[in-house]
């Protein structure tokens, strides 16, 4: 069966369509077999809920990218301006080394899949990866692929006030060559368009601007406005066209966020100890990845947590040291951003196991791309999308062990090359979406997969 929407469509012999067929049909061939019911794609799940034993996710997503020398595929056997200042220690995993700067990390290697063959040939720009890594596809603006956390959003369906799909603390803006992020629904619309935080939870005044009802509002006030914005919708329902005819509306899914006590006290870090906030660190990042566990705590899907939304005039994974306004160097590795890292990743990890949240919640830390196995004249790493390492956590995956391997000094893949559609696959995989059967309303109302590759078989 072709799950598509909540339409189940037959594709076994004798039923007089293949699975083949359907797909070649093309939107004037399904025209009476599936259109009436396609309208109704934008609002319905794929796939039953309860029958998916992995049904959350939290993506860290580091931009600027970490450099793979100096992280977590370490060449301390190769020259000087090769293996870089750092050293490798051992962890709790035989064979296994990363970066000094991770010791917490090391010692739960054993639940760690890391990806070290990851590559892809379509730029070095930030943009590029990061359409790669949050898509599963590179686009261009006249075909905007959704976010992972759109397209689990649509097949899963929101549980209850809160949104599916939630990015913190804010959605990522320059990185230097345009507004394509990939993070946004794209065709998929409003109704499954990330929530996104645009708060710091770290700092002492931490509120969600969309959570607080304006000063001067009374609720009759409140519903009188919710009404006029439903005849509007209603009005654009009659005159946009049948693919957009059926989106939720986000007014809607606003007003919802407004009046939920239960989701404004997801939002409520003060709920916390204070033990626990001191252990994932008390900056923008970690309280980001304790609020991530809250949310999904709470009914979220996906949760996509940016360490960093730019990479110009910060200490940030971008180490370039050019001097400038992109200025960072092993410095900043060893003095910020690995033990902010180290601490918040290995306290999410831990604290998902110890509410037994782990066996149904995948982590996946990714990036753009690696840096050039050679430093640069100022001691720096330059973009380089032709090797680097990302690594998954949680649900079904098997953690203790490296998929893939890089030359003597980290240039390529040695063996078992990844490309970014194949770890998106595998998210998808790990929470229990049948690539095969589950499709997306592509542009034009036809169906299409959800990403053309197969999940990375070791994984599993």
């Amino acid at each position: 069966m072709l799950n598509i929407g909540n339409e189940k469509v037959s594709v076994c012999p004798g039923h007089g369509v293949t699975r083949r067929s359907f797909l070649q049909a093309g939107t004037a061939g399904m025209a009476g077999m599936l259109l009436p019911n396609l309208m109704r794609l934008q609002a319905a799940g794929s796939i039953d809920d309860s029958k998916a034993k992995i049904r959350n996710c939290i993506t860290i997503f580091l931009v600027g990218s970490p450099g793979q020398h100096d992280t977590w595929d370490m060449k301390p056997d190769a020259p000087a301006e090769v293996r870089g200042k750092f050293k490798p220690i051992q962890t709790n995993v035989t064979g296994i080394q990363i970066c000094e700067h991770f010791p917490l990390m090391a010692r739960m290697m054993d639940k760690v899949a890391l990806i070290r063959s990851l590559h892809h040939k379509t730029g070095a720009t930030h943009e590029n990866g990061q359409r790669w890594m949050m898509t599963g596809h590179d686009f261009n603006a006249d075909s905007v692929k959704p976010h992972v956390g759109s397209i689990v959003s649509r097949v899963f369906g929101q549980k209850g006030e809160l949104p599916a799909n939630v990015v913190l603390p804010q959605a990522i803006g320059n990185t230097g060559a345009g507004p394509l992020h990939g993070q946004t629904a794209g065709y998929l619309g409003s109704a499954h368009e990330p929530f996104f935080l645009n708060a710091d939870p770290a700092a002492p005044n931490f509120k969600v601007g969309d959570l607080e009802v304006p000063k001067g509002q009374t609720q009759e006030r409140l519903d009188a406005r919710k009404k006029l914005l439903e005849q509007i919708d209603d009005i654009q329902r009659g005159t946009e066209s049948r693919g957009t005819q059926m989106h939720d509306s986000a007014y809607e899914r606003a007003f919802r966020l407004l009046t939920s006590t239960r989701a404004k006290a997801a939002f409520d870090l003060s709920q916390e100890k204070d033990t626990l906030r001191d252990r994932y660190g008390r900056n923008t990042f970690g309280q980001s990845c304790l609020l991530a566990r809250r949310l999904i705590e709470s009914g979220v899907r996906y949760a996509t947590v940016n360490h960093f939304d730019t990479v110009f005039n910060l200490s940030c994974w971008d180490m370039h040291a050019d001097g400038g306004g992109l200025n960072n160097t092993y410095s900043d590795y060893e003095r910020h951003l690995c033990p902010q890292f180290d601490n918040a990743f290995t306290a999410l990890i831990e604290d998902l196991s110890q509410r037994g949240m782990l066996e149904d919640t995948v982590v996946a830390v990714l990036s753009e791309f690696g840096r050039t196995p050679r430093l640069n004249p100022k001691n720096g790493r330059d973009h380089y999308p032709n090797a680097w390492t990302n690594f998954l956590v949680g649900g079904n995956i098997k953690g203790g062990q490296v998929i893939g391997s890089t030359d003597k000094i980290g240039s390529r893949p040695n063996d078992t090359p990844v490309q970014p559609p194949e770890v998106i696959a595998s998210i998808y995989h790990a929470m229990g979406i049948n690539l095969d059967t589950v499709m997306m309303p592509g542009p034009g109302e036809r169906p299409i997969r959800l990403v053309e590759a197969e999940p990375i078989k070791q994984l599993f």
